[in-house]
């Protein structure tokens, strides 16, 4: 009887483990996006001080839905969150796709809860090679993001 109950446990816990998905976790959240720099010491990281300025910030709206806000214009579009690479596809006002960016390693920095780190691996500007958002990241560059709410 007790080997029936455990493996039936280890049974329910692998199906649920497996179920899990991470595509919520960032919805209702407002992130303050900023370049990383090596100068940021892990004092001012864990420091309740640390609140990181900037013009450009991601409002992740529902479970696929981002608005980006960048110098007083606001960019929509869809993100995924899968295997730590949060993927964002912005569109312009005609609402054609503009921007596709793909930030992996992104996850939680182990020193600050409200901090997210990532690396740019994917910068696909579709609008005459500019874009307000797109100008902001260079491919393999380090970012932060920092929970506004």
């Amino acid at each position: 009887m007790k080997k029936v109950f455990v493996t039936l446990f280890a049974f329910s816990a692998l199906v649920l483990g497996a179920c899990s998905d991470t595509s919520n976790e960032l919805e209702g959240e407002v992130f303050s996006i900023f370049s990383w720099t090596p100068v940021i010491s892990p004092e001012d990281i864990a420091s309740d001080n640390f609140n990181p300025s900037s013009s450009l910030e991601f409002d992740f709206k529902s479970s696929d839905t981002v608005e980006v806000r960048s110098g007083g214009k606001t960019f929509e579009g869809d993100y995924s969150l899968e295997n730590d690479t949060l993927s964002l596809d912005l569109k312009n006002e005609d609402d054609e796709a503009s921007l596709a960016m793909e930030f992996r390693d992104f996850t939680r920095h182990e020193q600050n809860e409200k901090l997210y780190t990532g690396t740019i691996s994917k910068l696909d500007i579709k609008t005459g090679g500019r874009h307000r958002v797109g100008s902001n990241f260079s491919l393999d560059g380090y970012v932060g993001f920092y929970k506004s709410n």
